[in-house]
């Protein structure tokens, strides 16, 4: 019985299909991703009470659109009582900068279950073990967290964008308001890939939930509450820029075009630099420990 035969027997066949490229990989690994955390109640528990600002939002925009329409003469009125819903900048900027609490939550949450685990359960000896390069599996795992924050920020937004829209007289509010669409994906942006890079530094370096959430919770609550005590001691506004969150809310309502001038304005420019710097730190704090695994072929 010759080798032809024995293979025959096992039931192997001949490949005749064509190899993806390797950067198709980095999908399964965001969903992968997002599969482990959407099976934990506390990832559902978090995003029930981030929806909770969104629905309330989303009755005002209708309450506010019946009582304009049944009542057209109390319509000035209306937009005085419930300027949180005016339909301009920054009622988006402020619904997504109002989303980051729970946002915030939900990373520290996640950053565990995304990273730390692939390092301290061998999960990146794993995926490294297939055809998945090291910048596959950054990539893929960096999707994963982007996607999560996109989910409790980005997407209701946009849904209360298409709500106001189509509940006004006519769909030129789609045409006079891109600049709302443009500011909603271009904070997004900014959330999802400084965050990300953020989340998935710390969590390499602190695979733990303990020392992760502490960190976590130094960079978000810590560092913005020092800075406001050296503000008030100095009287220098740029000690605000040590608040992260602050920052990418002041690129946000940049995007949106709901920067006031005289208070907004000067640190503009601070704030994108330790965005900026922020960033680039966290990838290069990730790739050492990315290439301190050692896969044998």
């Amino acid at each position: 019985m010759n080798d032809d035969t024995h293979i025959e027997l096992a039931g192997y066949c001949a490949w005749s299909g064509r190899l993806r490229p390797g950067w198709l990989s980095t999908w399964p690994i965001a969903r992968t991703g997002l599969d482990l955390v959407f099976r934990r109640k506390l990832f559902w528990l978090l995003l029930g009470l981030g929806l909770l600002h969104f629905l309330f939002l989303f009755a005002t925009i209708y309450l506010k659109a019946q009582i304009r329409v049944q009542n057209p003469s109390v319509n000035r009125f209306v937009d005085t009582m419930l300027k949180s819903v005016a339909g301009a900048g920054r009622t988006y900027r402020d619904f997504m900068t109002a989303q980051g609490t729970v946002t915030m939550l939900l990373l520290a949450f996640a950053g565990e279950i995304l990273v730390g685990n692939d390092y301290r359960q061998g999960g990146l000896v794993f995926y490294l073990s297939r055809r998945v390069a090291r910048r596959h599996y950054v990539v893929g795992k960096l999707l994963s967290i982007a996607l999560l924050v996109e989910l409790t920020t980005v997407l209701p937004a946009l849904i209360l964008y298409l709500e106001y829209g189509l509940l006004t007289e006519s769909m030129s509010y789609f045409a006079e308001n891109t600049r709302i669409l443009w500011g909603i994906l271009g904070y997004g942006l900014v959330m999802a890939v400084t965050l990300s890079l953020l989340l998935f530094a710390l969590a390499a370096w602190l695979p733990r939930t303990v020392p992760l959430v502490m960190a976590w919770s130094c960079i978000f609550l810590l560092l913005p509450a020092f800075g406001a005590i050296l503000r008030s001691a100095y009287g220098d506004r740029r000690w605000l820029l040590m608040a992260l969150w602050r920052d990418m809310r002041l690129i946000g309502s940049w995007c949106f075009g709901a920067l006031e001038s005289g208070r907004d304005s000067p640190l503009l420019v601070g704030s994108i630099a330790v965005v900026l710097a922020v960033c680039a730190a966290s990838a290069v704090a990730i790739l050492p420990r990315v290439r301190a695994i050692k896969v044998v072929a």
